[in-house]
């Protein structure tokens, strides 16, 4: 017999509780998982779309970083729209939005349209996932909170594992557009067991006075400025370009000041004034900045550089998914013995390793060094994430994990963001050639991506250190 989701009226201890929990838990790592295998099958299947479609330049780094970017900008928006709308409303909404985004993509006739259509994407799952972490911090005790968020990132670490190979496979067999319809089901999926798990009062931002527009519209100004700087600063004249960025930081810069003044903000950038957090904030956008650049260019070189059809790309990409899968159960029994803070240095430590041996091995453009470097980043990043989203979820009080989650998802989608954006601006600046890119293409940004990894490395390093020195002791793990 097929089990049956709980009513909503379920309470949260006792079987009939437990049993709730993880019904809520399903949809929200499905919904996950959705978004991750997104990015990792459009991955692989970028060189096909952009041949079929007929894309050039810059144009082909925006299929993915148009989704990223309107990600980015609006991952806070969501997690505020959840604390006052409540997140159950908002999941909901997010996860047919993304439905019926996905099916545009896969409609779509030209690289335009699909762009656009994967800004509606992102914009979609910015509603979606800030409230899937505040359901589920809102759904279970602190007992079973940390098993909770494991089961839930490793959602995305089985989507991740699957992804390329499975986004491989699909291109090479169906075509690309299927890449996207595959969204549909598991989206419909979702929707059907949140609306009976998750109740209304779940995450619903009880107290909260006011939406700040005006951060909406200054943080999505600014970083699309920024973001559009870099990526058109191959193609533009320098001094748009400098305007650009210019433009862009003013204005981030007077969010930022404007954000700390409010008494309901956007965003709470008061939390990056803790070391604690900081130290999280910055190695998740770190981490992302290095996912996106292996997702995307890794995929990109073994189908350029090598020669390899999309399914065989997608196998030539495991080495860099398949130990995040099997590493991210253990990852918060190490971060009990080492500390998650430290193991988070480690993890970025290895992740940089693993980019720059990236970077060398493209010289010879033969599979078998890249694909261990890229065994030497899958197992390395695994352990920033999980313990970096530990640290920064533990700190906030109930009413405000919608915003601080959407804080997290944005720092998550400025990294990446900026992680295509970089890395596909030094591939634009190294090649300015026809299609395919041969390997050594890829050396520079795969090197400037593992300088990315080590600085956070160091900076966490310097937290903790100035944690040492403000206490008179031990740091805090």
């Amino acid at each position: 017999m097929v089990p049956v989701p709980p009513t909503a009226a379920s309470e949260t201890e006792g079987p009939g509780g437990r049993r709730r929990e993880r019904w809520v838990l399903a949809a929200t790592s499905l919904a996950l998982g959705m978004t991750f295998a997104d990015e990792t099958l459009v991955g692989v299947a970028l060189p096909t779309m952009r041949d079929d479609l007929g894309i050039s330049g810059s144009l082909s780094h925006w299929v993915p970083n148009a989704y990223l970017l309107t990600f980015a900008v609006l991952a806070a928006a969501g997690g505020r729209f959840g604390d006052l709308v409540g997140t159950r409303r908002m999941f909901l909404l997010g996860t047919l939005g993304f439905a019926v985004a996905s099916l545009l993509c896969g409609l779509a006739t030209s690289g335009g349209a699909l762009v656009v259509a994967r800004a509606a994407q992102g914009a979609a799952a910015a509603a979606m996932l800030p409230q899937a972490m505040a359901i589920i911090t809102n759904s279970f005790p602190p007992d079973r909170l940390g098993r909770a968020i494991g089961t839930y990132v490793g959602a995305a670490s089985v989507a991740l594992a699957v992804g390329p190979l499975l986004g491989g496979v699909l291109t090479e067999s169906l075509g690309w557009r299927s890449v996207f319809f595959l969204n549909l089901a598991p989206a419909a999926a979702v929707l059907l067991i949140a609306r009976v798990v998750v109740t209304p009062r779940t995450g619903a931002g009880h107290g909260a006075r006011g939406f700040d527009g005006w951060g909406l519209v200054t943080s999505v100004a600014g970083l699309g400025l920024l973001v559009t700087a870099v990526m058109q600063s191959t193609e533009w004249h320098p001094t748009t370009v400098l305007a650009l960025l210019a433009a862009g930081v003013l204005l981030l810069c007077g969010f930022a000041r404007t954000e700390t003044r409010r008494a309901e903000p956007l965003v709470d950038v008061r939390l990056l004034a803790g070391r604690r957090f900081l130290g999280s904030a910055v190695m998740v956008f770190c981490a992302q900045f290095s996912f996106l650049a292996a997702v995307l260019y890794g995929a990109m070189y073994v189908q350029d550089a090598l020669r390899l059809g999309p399914a065989a790309a997608g196998l030539a990409m495991l080495p860099a998914m398949v130990p995040t899968l099997l590493l991210a159960p253990a990852t918060g029994a190490l971060s009990r013995r080492l500390g998650a803070r430290p193991l988070t240095i480690v993890g970025a430590m290895g992740a940089a390793l693993g980019f720059s041996l990236m970077a060398v091995a493209t010289e010879a453009e033969v599979y078998w060094p890249f694909g261990a470097a890229l065994l030497v980043w899958g197992i390395s990043i695994p352990l920033v994430y999980n313990p970096a989203l530990s640290v920064a979820m533990s700190a906030p009080p109930t009413a405000r994990r919608g915003g601080t989650s959407g804080l997290l998802e944005m720092c998550l989608q400025i990294g990446g963001t900026l992680g295509t954006a970089v890395v596909g601006a030094t591939l634009l600046r190294t090649h300015s050639g026809p299609n395919p890119l041969p390997g050594s293409t890829f050396a520079q940004g795969f090197f400037v991506t593992s300088g990315v990894l080590a600085a956070a490395a160091l900076t966490q390093g310097l937290l903790m250190a100035s944690d040492t020195w403000a206490s008179g002791g031990a740091p805090s793990p």
